[in-house]
């Protein structure tokens, strides 16, 4: 489900389910023990990628259908979030296609976001499938998105990666698989070169009430 390897300090964990990448409750935590072996190892950063065409389309549908199960996947998905919007170490996410929904929610995550040019679709998409997205996604969404983009959650609309740029949902696209990964890497090394203490401490302070805010959505799940 999930790929794990660590390069000149880098931790590179890349989801491939052969499919979609759909986010289950397996995938959710293969995500987070390669995480935690990205701790263990002393990783510098990490970029998170999906494979080539398709990021993560949104949640597993068999799972997210069955109403016993929605709420836990929905809590899971938020808790993995949070724990890279507030990660001590630099996250950036390689965003290689379609980044729809859940896979969305994962991008609002990273300190930087890299795309790859092409016909794919980006966005929370949930509305125009006659679903509602979480209020702590909603959360997160506003910190990244600024208007009128940030309204697109309510139609459901989504952006090609060149509109995601616009949409607060991607830094920068590349022309290519391959380039982006290299770009990647290279941005991981390059904020890992910012002295730890003080990443980490701006990152609690320009994110702390936002967290919190998602926290307490979280709650009410």
């Amino acid at each position: 489900m999930s790929d794990y390897r660590l390069d000149e300090g880098v931790a590179h964990i890349s989801m491939d389910d052969g499919k979609v990448n759909a986010l289950g409750t397996a995938t959710l935590a293969s995500l987070n023990d390669q995480l935690d072996r990205a701790e263990k190892d002393g990783a510098a950063s990490i970029v998170i990628s999906g494979r080539d065409g398709v990021f993560c389309a949104g949640f597993n549908l068999t799972e997210i259908r069955d109403p016993d199960a929605a709420q836990g996947l929905r809590g899971q998905l938020i808790d993995l979030v949070l724990r890279l919007f507030e990660s001590e170490k630099p996250v950036v996410i390689a965003c290689s296609g379609h980044a729809l929904a859940a896979g969305a929610a994962l991008l609002l995550a990273g300190d930087r976001r890299v795309g790859v040019d092409g016909a794919y679709k980006l966005g929370f998409n949930e509305a125009s499938l006659g679903v509602a997205i979480s209020k702590a996604t909603v959360e997160l969404a506003r910190y990244r998105m600024p208007m009128p983009w940030f309204e697109s959650i309510i139609t459901g609309a989504t952006f090609t990666p060149g509109q995601a740029v616009a949409a607060g949902l991607l830094d920068q696209v590349v022309e290519s698989h391959e380039v982006m990964i290299s770009t990647s890497k290279g941005i991981a090394r390059e904020l890992a070169g910012i002295a730890p203490p003080a990443f980490s401490a701006m990152k609690r302070v320009a994110r702390g009430d936002v967290a919190d805010h998602v926290r307490l959505e979280r709650s009410r799940l």
